[in-house]
């Protein structure tokens, strides 16, 4: 495998990891409506620019608010309502290595 295969596969893992916890999540159930998968991509690209500030659950409730409160409504995605999602987040980055838990 090349290193330029091994990016694009590392970018995918990535992707697909968080994008599987936005449409567990699945906010305002835009999926769960019927609307397209691509629905929260460019959300989800967001979340993953961001990846580098995630070093707690905390951390990963923050980016989401961020990210979701300039999309949508802010006050629909403050830090505590973003709370769950955020731990979830932080709990598939380090179950998948994308991020490393501290020691």
């Amino acid at each position: 495998m090349t290193t330029k295969e091994a990016k694009t596969r590392e970018r995918e893992k990535i992707f697909d990891a968080v994008r599987g916890v936005i449409h567990e999540w699945d906010p305002y159930d835009l999926l769960a409506g019927g609307a397209p998968t691509d629905e929260f991509d460019s959300e989800i690209s967001a979340v993953i620019r961001q990846l580098d500030r995630i070093r707690s659950s905390r951390d990963a409730c923050h980016v989401i608010s961020r990210v979701f409160s300039s999309s949508f409504e802010p006050e629909l995605f403050q830090i505590g309502h973003c709370q769950a999602v955020g731990e979830r987040l932080y709990e598939v980055l380090a179950e998948h290595g994308i991020i490393e838990e501290p020691v």
